[in-house]
Order: structure tokens, then sequence, then C-alpha cells
């Protein structure tokens, strides 16, 4: 009789990129229905794909109950490895497609805030002056949304200043670029901008500007005014825009912590006073972060390299107009 081939035992067809999709999008969501909205299916095609890979794996990949789809541990194991599955071929298709020429080329990248004052521009003028055939197309948004974005293909790599305590995914890879610094900002005249002497209790009776999708960063806030012994301040608004930010700090009184990359313009610099030296004032690293293992497409090959070339040509020390919370005893 013939020896069985015993990697057979192991080795399993090649899984569907779209049964895949499915059962990332259960995943996402936790709902087989919210999943089968999102991708256009019914509810019996996207439960139908799972079962299927339920099958060929013989495990289950969720716990159905009456609040949701709940992954397994096996499911949780199959989602690290299917995100890089499917943005493997997305970006395996837009490459072959933009090689034999059916399209102009296209390359998309996720930026965070502190990129997008002066460095954005000018990655975008040398790159469309240098690949005038290729479509650029940048998203933004915190660190988190844009790491899950490159996680399931929707872009190619991701520039951006991370909190410090946030976990970076296994599967991705980063490259340091820069040291970015937040700190408190407000318009120029703001009537703490000409007092002597800031103290903490002057900071937190100001209206704060704060994005809740940072709200790591709140927290820290917060309890940096209970160690003092004062009350967080209990007037601030949730922003999630920075254009929006920017333009309330000039016309109010609001403060706001940020990088100080987002005001970093000469014109902008004028405008705007910061508090560099308070016990709010963060350092992080800037990074540029890719998928581990996975090759770029030349377009993004190309962008890479102009963003590190913008990088060296606008970071640089600030000199700003700014002052010193003076803590207490």
């Amino acid at each position: 009789m013939k020896d069985p081939d015993l990697r057979q035992r192991f080795i399993k067809p090649t899984m569907d990129p779209q049964k895949l999709q499915h059962f990332l999008s259960v995943y996402d969501t936790g709902s087989f229905s919210r999943a089968a909205t999102s991708n256009n299916v019914s509810q019996q095609a996207v439960s139908k794909s799972v079962a299927k890979l339920e099958e060929g794996l013989a495990v289950r990949l969720f716990e159905r109950g009456a609040y949701g789809a709940e992954p397994t541990s096996f499911g949780h194991a199959l989602a690290r490895r299917a995100k890089v599955i499917t943005a493997e071929t997305r970006l395996a298709a837009a490459e072959i497609s933009a090689l034999r020429g059916a399209d102009r080329g296209y390359v998309r990248i996720g930026l965070g805030w502190s990129f997008l004052t002066r460095i954005a521009p000018l990655l975008i003028n040398r790159f469309s002056e240098r690949q005038p055939g290729i479509t650029l197309s940048i998203t933004s948004g915190d660190s988190k949304t844009l790491h899950q974005k490159l996680l399931q293909g929707d872009v190619e790599f991701v520039a951006s200043a991370p909190p410090e305590d946030m976990v970076i995914d296994d599967a991705l890879e980063t490259q340091e670029l820069f040291e970015d610094r937040d700190v408190i900002m407000m318009r120029g005249d703001h009537p703490l901008a000409s007092k002597a002497d800031l103290t903490l209790e002057d900071l937190a009776s100001q209206t704060w500007l704060a994005s809740m999708q940072l709200k790591e960063q709140w927290q820290r806030i917060c309890n940096i005014f209970l160690a003092a012994g004062l009350a967080p301040p209990d007037k601030y608004v949730d922003i999630d825009s920075v254009i929006l930010a920017k333009s309330t700090l000039l016309q109010s009184d609001c403060i706001m912590l940020m990088a100080k990359e987002l005001v970093a313009t000469f014109p902008e610099r004028d405008q705007y006073f910061a508090i560099e030296h308070s016990p709010f004032s963060n350092s992080r690293n800037a990074y540029l972060t890719y998928r581990r293992n996975s090759v770029l497409q030349p377009a993004a090959q190309s962008l890479k390299n102009e963003l590190l070339a913008a990088c060296r040509s606008v970071i640089g020390m600030q000199k700003w107009r700014g002052a010193t919370v003076a803590e207490k005893p």
C-alpha cells in the first residue's frame, strides 16, 4: 500500500478570500446580519461562508447567541491571518492591474494627524511631480483606526504618531521617523496667553477640546488634575475633526492638548500660543508602519521613499512663543 502523505493531514485547500471577507465582517461587527448588510449579500450567504470555513478547519469560529456572534479562540487566530490574506489579495490584484496597463495606477496610504500640516502637502507635490501617472489617495485619522485599515489592506502603509501605550499588532512592522510633542494650545490672544505664573487651576477652569477617539489621552488629562487634588475640567467638547478643532481654538477661549506639528507652519505659529512645559506635555515617536513580510507594490515603494525625504526636509526644532505651567509644591 502506498505510504500516505502525512502533509495532507494538515494542509487544507486554499481558503476562498470571499469566505474570509464574510468571516471578517462577522468578526468585526459581531453579527451575521450586519456582516450581510456591509457585504450587500444575504445573511444566508454569510452563514454559509462561515460554515464552509468551519467545516474545512474542523473547528467552531463563533459561538452564536442571542446577543450576536462571539469569536472563539480559533476565530481570533483565523482573524489575524485572514486580515493579512485578504489584504494581500486586494493588493496583488491592484498591482497586476497596474502592470498590465489596465489603469493609470493607484496607491492609498494612511497619515496620522501629525503629518497633515507640513509633511502631507510636500509629499503630494513631490510624488505628483515624479509619478504623474499614479493616482494618490490619502486617508487620515487616529493611529488605531489607521492600523486597522492597514491590517485589512485598505492602505499600503501608515505614517502616524501613536500613543506610547498603544499596542502594535504583531503582523505590523514599524520604522521610526521623528519625535512629535503634544502641548496645550490656544489662540495667540487668549486671556491665559498674557497671564504670568499659569497654574493647573487656570487650566481646569477652561473649556477643553478633546477627541474621544483618543480616550486614553483624555483619561490621562483627568488623572493629572486628580493627582493634583483638582477636579477634572467639567467643560469639554468632543471633536474628531482636526480642521474644526484648530478653527475653534482660533475663534474661542477653548484650549486643547495637541501635536505641535499640526500648527507648525510659519504663518500659523503667530496665531497660536503654546504651553510648552506642563504636566500634560508628552512626547511621542512618529512611525512608518507596514505589514510584516509584505512587499510594497512599486508605486507604494516610490511613495514611501518620498515620504522619508519629506520628513527629512521639514522636521526640525520649532521656536514658539510659549509659557510654563507652575505645578503645586
